[in-house]
């Protein structure tokens, strides 16, 4: 039997899913993309005026019903990271959305590996991001990596991947 190295982590599992994209990250990649959605949102950590709510929740309804052709930026939980990436390549196509997901740069998951083959593009970033904890304040280290995940409406592009620097594109978010 193969053992597999899990990230040790001191954060509730009932917090796991509550953590936000930092502002200035979220600034920066609003710069190039120009947000209307953001797509994992609640009532207190929205990043953009429409969004989906838990209650709301995006994997049922219709990413469009706000927006034709829309930019939707997309932190999905943890524990749902799945399905929201199959939804997001499923609403990018269906309604000629541009979609950016901001998740885990784990390689190694079937989740991965079939965003990518429907994607249009990955960004991988170099250093990794400090997420805001549900009350409100950053933390300090990060176990994993993150990328991008970009998928735009109806291109017929095959996948690109890059890497991003990280500190250069915080750099971009705090001239916004």
């Amino acid at each position: 039997m193969t053992e597999h190295f899990v990230n040790k982590t001191d954060t509730p599992s009932a917090e796991k899913d509550l953590w936000q994209t930092p502002q200035d990250l979220f600034d920066a990649i609003n710069n190039e993309f120009g947000f209307d959605m953001d797509i994992c949102a609640s009532d207190g950590n929205a990043l953009c005026s429409t969004f989906f709510t838990e209650e709301r929740s995006a994997l049922g309804l219709q990413w469009d019903m706000y927006y034709r052709h829309a930019n939707c930026f997309l932190n999905p939980p943890y524990s749902e990271t799945q399905l929201f990436m199959e939804r997001a390549a499923q609403q990018a196509k269906v309604n000629n959305l541009t979609v950016v997901a901001l998740v885990n740069a784990n390689t190694d998951t079937k989740w991965f590996a079939d965003a990518v083959k429907s994607a249009n593009e990955v960004r991988l970033f170099t250093g990794r991001i400090g997420f805001v904890k549900p009350n409100g304040k950053k933390a300090n280290g990060n176990p994993k990596g993150q990328c991008l995940i970009i998928w735009r409406g109806n291109c017929k592009t095959p996948c690109q991947i890059s890497m991003v620097d990280r500190n250069e594109l915080l750099s971009l978010g705090a001239e916004s």
